[in-house]
């Protein structure tokens, strides 16, 4: 179990959510895919357990990425 002062790089972390998303939805803004995935990772950042972080913010992120590309 990662804990928050174990292995934890946010910046890290939000590259690897930014890419499996961008990878996902390849017609989105660059900007729009990092600006997401950095808000998710940052929401859960202070979180006690670290583990599941990555995964939980690649979901927000693609939810919020496939809304901006549906409201276009």
């Amino acid at each position: 179990m990662t804990t928050r002062d174990q292995d934890f790089d946010k910046d890290e972390t939000v590259a690897e959510v930014e890419e499996r998303v961008q990878a996902r939805f390849p017609a989105a803004p660059d900007e729009v895919v990092h600006d997401e995935a950095a808000a998710a990772v940052d929401k859960y950042a202070d979180a006690p357990v670290k583990d599941f972080i990555e995964i939980i913010a690649e979901r927000d992120a693609r939810t919020a990425v496939a809304g901006t590309l549906d409201g276009a």
